[in-house]
This record gives C-alpha cells, structure tokens and sequence, in this order.
C-alpha cells in the first residue's frame, strides 16, 4: 500500500478588521490580529521492508563412521557369504526435516487508526528443486511462521507500527520447517516462495 501525501485542511480565517479611531492627524498604526486552527488529516500509511531474496547455506557436513569388524567367508568361485550390515540408523544423523529461522529479514512501519499493523505469512511455492532433487518448504500450523520483535508469533500477527521513522520500525524473523526427505542432491535448489502481507487496523 503506498502512502500518499497528507492532506491539509486549512479553517478560513474570519476578516481581520483594521481598528483606527477618527483622529486624522493621530500618526499612530492601527493593529490587527488574527488566528487560524489548523488540522492535518493522514491517510492509513504502511511500509514493509522485505528480501526479495533468500539463500540459505547449510554448513558442508561429512562424516566416517566406525562400524566395527564383519567376516566374510569367500569360495574359489568368488562366492561371498558374511555377517555384515552395515547399521543406518547411527548416533551420528541428519535429520530430514529441519527448522529454519531466518533472523530481521522484514520490517514494518507507518500510520494506521489503532497505531498497529496485521502481518501473515503465506507459502506461494513450496518446492525447491535442483534436476530430480527436492526441498520442501513444509506447510500447516507451526510449519511457517513469523516473530516480531514484540515476541508475537504465528501465521498472522498483530504489532504496532511505531510511526513512518526508520529508527523505530518494527523488525521481525520468518521460521520455516524444511523437508529434505526427497532431496538427493547437493547444491543449489531454487523455486521456492512465501510471501509476506501487511495491512494497517
């Protein structure tokens, strides 16, 4: 929503009246004084500050792990039969699905009638994809959220606008769930959106 110029109703003043008296030789200046009310009305006015956007590096991550010994009994065909298995479900895991939260990544601020602002946060593409691998922004309550700096959090929120001053301007966090469950390969996946609304109450 953009702000548009505040406009200014000015009340006409009522006529000043000269005052002289009926002395035409008095070489005295007649005085007049006069006040006008002023009233400024502003309009519902609402900045958000956002990314247009994002990209999150997830730190390199490698690992050996000790699985201990196997034995394997081997024929002169080449036939191998053994007791190995190798365990999967180690100490030592990723999970496959992650909570995110990017820090002061939007901010709001403006003039509404209650001094507050209603902010939601909506997934528009929840997909990230990279060939035949996928992220997942994951979606549903808790899944995509967003925080104030007033410690409001949710889908949507109620917070205060603070007036147009940058230095005063509410700063919020977007948290988001991702699922790596389909995800079968490293580097870039791009494609996915959320998309952020403001609107003063």
């Amino acid at each position: 929503m953009l702000c548009t110029i505040a406009s200014l109703a000015l009340l006409f003043p009522s006529p000043a009246v000269l005052a002289d008296d009926d002395d035409d030789d008095d070489n005295g200046g007649g005085n007049a004084v006069a006040t006008t009310n002023v009233s400024i009305k502003l309009p519902n006015c609402i900045i958000l500050h956002y990314y247009s956007g994002l990209t999150i590096n997830f730190e390199e991550f490698t690992s050996a792990i000790d699985e201990g010994a196997a034995d394997f009994n081997v024929q002169w065909d080449g036939t191998t039969t053994g007791d190995s298995d190798i365990a999967t479900e180690a100490e030592l895991s990723i999970p496959s699905r992650v909570s995110v939260n990017l820090p002061n990544v939007w901010a709001i601020r403006g003039l509404s009638p209650s001094g507050n602002a209603k902010v939601s946060i909506t997934v528009t593409r929840n997909e990230l994809v990279s060939g035949p691998s996928k992220i997942t922004i994951a979606e549903g309550s808790g899944s995509i959220k967003i925080e104030d700096n007033y410690g409001h959090s949710g889908t949507n929120i109620n917070t205060s606008l603070n007036g147009i001053g940058t230095a005063e301007a509410t700063i919020g966090n977007v948290r988001m769930t991702l699922d790596f469950s389909e995800t079968t390969r490293a580097g870039l996946h791009t494609g996915g959106q959320y998309k952020i609304t403001a609107q003063t109450i």
